[in-house]
């Protein structure tokens, strides 16, 4: 992958991840919390998967994501563990939202993982930035 291709790819791994987080806020506005959270570790996902192509990485799974990111980001101390942790419980949660038949959000909740998706993205987006990545 050339650099271009790899700058332009990280702009469409932040344009999904902003599109899924008004998707997710938009959800909190209409009271679909399970929706809310869903879309909020989209945003969480595609904005990790912004970070591991600053490496050149690309995962092959959603686990494959997180185990990516642990091991290149968390593990070396340039992440905070907290980001691994956080990536994991909305991915567990966005399961349990899609597929769990009597599984439902509540209104707290569904408020709560959607600031741990946007501390995600804000996290990356200074990463990216210190990085040279992002220019706006």
């Amino acid at each position: 992958m050339t650099q271009e291709n790899r700058r332009r790819n990280i702009e469409l791994e932040l344009e999904k991840g902003e599109a899924s987080l008004k998707a997710a806020g938009l959800c909190l506005q209409a009271a679909l919390w399970d929706d809310a959270v869903s879309r909020a570790y989209y945003c969480a996902l595609h904005y990790a998967q912004a970070l591991l192509l600053t490496l050149g990485l690309e995962a092959r799974s959603h686990h494959g994501v997180h185990d990516l990111l642990y091991l290149h980001f968390v593990r070396p101390g340039q992440a905070p563990a907290r980001l691994s942790k956080l990536l994991a419980g909305l991915q567990k949660y966005r399961e349990e939202a899609d597929y769990a038949r009597a599984f439902r959000f509540s209104e707290q909740g569904a408020r709560e993982e959607v600031a741990n998706a946007t501390e995600i993205r804000d996290f990356v987006r200074v990463a990216l930035a210190e990085q040279g990545w992002l220019t706006s």
